[in-house]
């Protein structure tokens, strides 16, 4: 599990362009062959489909992707960016994805295509790994980096751990080599304010960066997941007023879990509660007016598509 989802083997190439949304291709057969589904949208149960626990091989040509075992986007997931994946042994998948959604940061025109790419050749050849926000250490993939793609702003590489050592500054496009840093990367991090602006929690096993694993939840001060954020990992935020936040979320991103949100502090007034996925407007009644939200379960807590509605 821990290699397939840090490392995809036998990257494609990358689709550059933020005016198209992400894809994914799941397939029948090891070795991106057999019957193949290609998906656009967030499909939160393949059961009664032809290909419900059936895909053995994926490829995703833009954005990432969280593929799990069973509906509703629980069980065992593992979350993958751009490239070919020609077996799902490693990440316990084979004939047994049922679910899957596009994750990661959207820019305003629609894409997901954030954050870098690293290969551990040079050319953007060999296996690779996606980082989408700050990454102190790069763990096994740590000295191996030798070029890299940049989708959004400017990302700052540095040879040791923790943004020590020979540092470099590189800018959103392809690098073909990393010159100096080449074989010699540790860390790295973002620069400017439009790439990744809100850091992931602490990466758990099998990962580095990423999105889609924490029980957390995201507000953003902007529609469309712009702006200023808070993020809240807690179980509860009696009071948004603590933190500078209160009636100002306009978006909403769910990574994990199950949460209600309430216009009134101590989780009163209007309350709505949401599932795994992203918002991209809040509702008119919570629209720059939260002010309070728990999370009622860590994981999503339904077999079949919950109908969301007011929380009582």
């Amino acid at each position: 599990m821990k290699g397939f989802i840090r490392m995809a083997l036998g990257v494609a190439s990358l689709a550059m362009s933020v005016a198209v949304g992400a894809q994914i291709t799941l397939y029948g057969q090891e070795g991106l062959r057999g019957r193949a589904f290609t998906f656009d949208n967030a499909v939160p149960s393949l059961q009664g489909s032809k290909l419900n626990d059936r895909a053995s091989s994926l490829s995703v040509q833009r954005g990432s992707w969280q593929v799990c075992s069973e509906p509703y986007y629980r069980g065992t997931c593992a979350t993958v960016g751009p490239g070919e994946y020609r077996s799902l042994r490693a990440a316990g998948l084979d004939n047994r994805v049922s679910s899957v959604r596009e994750v990661g940061w959207q820019s305003e025109g629609g894409s997901s295509n954030r954050g870098l790419v690293l290969y551990d050749q040079a050319n953007f050849a060999g296996r690779s790994v996606r980082v989408d926000s700050i990454a102190e250490s790069l763990e096994r993939f740590n000295d191996r980096a030798r070029s890299m793609i940049i989708y959004d702003g400017e990302w700052e590489l540095c040879q040791h751990d923790r943004f020590r050592g020979n540092c470099m500054v590189f800018r959103e496009g392809q690098h073909a080599n990393l010159g100096p840093l080449s074989g010699d990367v540790s860390s790295l991090r973002p620069l400017s304010a439009s790439a990744v602006p809100v850091p992931p929690p602490e990466p758990g096993p099998g990962q580095v960066g990423g999105w889609g694993r924490g029980t957390r939840a995201v507000l953003y001060e902007g529609q469309g997941f712009r702006g200023r954020s808070v993020v809240v990992n807690d179980n509860k935020v009696d009071n948004l007023q603590n933190a500078g936040f209160n009636d100002r979320a306009s978006s909403l991103r769910i990574e994990r879990g199950y949460w209600v949100f309430c216009s009134d502090a101590n989780f009163q007034g209007e309350c709505r509660t949401f599932g795994p996925g992203d918002y991209p407007q809040l509702p008119a009644g919570l629209n720059d007016r939260v002010s309070s939200g728990r999370r009622i379960h860590d994981d999503y807590p339904y077999d079949r598509e919950p109908n969301w509605s007011r929380a009582r």
